[in-house]
C-alpha cells in the first residue's frame, strides 16, 4: 500500500515532469552513475534520437568540442558534474545527430542530492545555440562592414548595444533565478518568468534578423522571386503574429477576389509584414486593435496596416524610412533600433514596389506597401 508521503512524492514528480515538458527546453536526468533516467521531447529533438533509459551521460550520438575535436561521452559536462559533484557552467559543445546534422549547445548540469547531502543523480538543461552562433558570426561580419564609416559605426554601436543589452539582461536574470531558486518559486512565478524570457528573446531575434537582412540586401543579394498569392501570405503572417501577440487584436480584411498574385520572395514578404505589424503593435493602442487590409488598385496589390496609436504629428513620413531614425514619441513609448521601416522600403524596392506612411483619419497611422500584380493576373484584370 502506498503511503501518503510516497504518494505525495510521486505527485510532485509528475507535476515537475509535466512542467519540464511544457517548457520546450531540452532537459534530462541521470542517476548517480550517470545513467539516463528521464528526458523530455525537446531533448530527443535536440539529439535527433531517443536514447534508451540507462544509457550513460547523455543522449547525443556523437559529441565534439567547439573547435571540432571529438569529445568522449565520459568527458562531457554531465560526466564532470557527477564525477566532481558540482555544477558545471560556461561550457559549450557540438553534437552530431544520426542524420549527420550538427547542433551547438550550452549545457547546465547540476548535481541532485538527497536530504542528507548524498549525490543521487543530476539534471542537465541543454540550450540550443546553433542559430545564435550563426547569427553572431554574421553579425560580426556586419559590424566589420559598418566600421568603414565611423559615423554610422558609432551610431550603430550606441543604439544596438543598448537594445541588445536590455533583453539579454532580462533573459540572463530570469535564467539565473530559475536555476538557483527553482524549487522556491511558485508555478505562476515560473510561468511569468518564462513568458518574460520568451518575449525578450523574440525582441532580440527580431533585432538580429533585421540587421542580418539589411546586411544581405546591402551586399546585393537578389530576391528569390516566384508567383505568390499575396492574400494567403498576408493572412498567414497575421495569424502567426496574433498567436505570438494575443492581446494585439489584429483584424484582417481580404479583397473580394482572394487570388491576388504577385511576383515576390516569400521570406522577404514575411519580414515586411512582420515589421509593419510589430510597429503597429508597439505604437498603437491595443484596445483599438490593428486593421490589415489587402486590396487591388491600378495594377497594384496593396497591403495597408492601420492603428490608432501615436500617429505622425509633426513628422515627415519620409524620415521614418531613414536607418536609425525614431521619433521622440516613439522613443518614449517603446525601445527600438529604427531599422524595421528602412528594411521595409528596401524590400519593397527590390521587389519592384513601394512603401508609405501617413496619418490616419481619426488618429493613428497607416503604413503599407504595394507590389505590381503578376503579369498574367494584371492583363486578366
Amino acid at each position: 500500500m502506498v503511503g501518503p508521503k510516497q504518494a505525495g512524492a510521486e505527485a510532485d514528480e509528475r507535476s515537475f515532469r509535466a512542467f519540464i515538458d511544457a517548457l520546450g527546453v531540452a532537459v534530462y536526468t541521470t542517476d548517480a552513475n550517470g545513467r539516463i533516467t528521464y528526458f523530455n521531447d525537446a531533448a530527443s529533438e535536440l539529439w535527433g534520437r531517443e536514447p534508451e533509459l540507462g544509457e550513460e551521460w547523455c543522449g547525443s550520438w556523437r559529441l565534439f568540442w567547439d573547435d571540432g575535436r571529438p569529445m568522449a561521452h565520459g568527458e562531457c559536462p554531465m560526466a564532470i558534474a557527477l564525477r566532481e559533484n558540482r555544477s558545471v557552467r560556461g561550457m559549450s559543445a557540438m553534437a552530431q545527430r544520426p542524420d549527420g546534422s550538427m547542433v551547438s549547445f550550452e549545457p547546465f548540469p547540476t548535481p541532485l542530492r538527497d536530504e542528507e547531502g548524498r549525490l543521487v543523480g543530476a539534471v542537465n538543461v541543454l540550450v540550443d545555440i546553433t542559430e545564435r552562433r550563426r547569427a553572431e558570426n554574421e553579425l560580426r561580419a556586419t559590424a566589420e562592414a559598418l566600421s568603414a564609416s565611423n559615423a554610422v559605426k558609432d551610431e550603430f554601436l550606441g543604439l544596438v548595444s543598448h537594445e541588445l543589452r536590455t533583453p539579454v539582461t532580462t533573459i540572463f536574470g530570469n535564467a539565473q533565478l530559475l536555476r538557483d531558486r527553482f524549487a522556491r518559486l511558485t508555478t505562476e512565478q515560473r510561468a511569468s518568468m518564462a513568458d518574460d524570457m520568451a518575449e525578450d528573446a523574440e525582441r532580440l531575434l527580431a533585432i538580429v534578423e533585421n540587421l542580418l537582412l539589411l546586411s544581405r540586401l546591402q551586399a546585393g543579394t537578389r530576391p528569390d522571386v516566384e508567383p505568390l498569392i499575396l492574400t494567403h501570405v498576408a493572412r498567414k503572417e497575421v495569424a502567426s503574429f496574433s498567436r505570438r501577440h494575443p492581446g494585439a487584436n489584429v483584424r484582417f480584411a481580404p479583397p473580394p477576389a482572394d487570388h491576388v498574385i504577385v511576383d515576390a520572395d516569400r521570406g522577404l514578404l514575411m519580414v515586411l509584414m512582420q515589421n509593419l505589424l510589430s510597429n503597429a503593435d508597439k505604437y498603437g493602442q491595443s484596445s483599438e486593435g490593428i486593421d490589415v487590409i489587402v486590396s487591388v488598385e491600378g495594377g497594384e496589390a496593396r497591403v495597408r496596416v492601420l492603428d490608432r496609436g501615436v500617429g505622425l504629428q509633426g513628422v515627415e513620413p519620409d524620415d521614418l524610412f531613414r536607418p536609425f531614425y525614431r521619433t521622440p514619441a516613439a522613443q518614449r513609448m517603446a525601445s527600438g533600433v529604427g531599422l524595421g521601416l528602412p528594411i521595409c522600403r528596401r524590400i519593397a524596392s527590390d521587389l519592384g514596389g513601394r512603401v508609405w506612411g501617413q496619418k490616419r483619419d481619426g488618429g493613428g497611422s497607416e503604413f503599407g506597401f504595394a507590389l505590381p500584380l503578376a503579369r498574367p493576373y494584371a492583363e486578366a484584370g
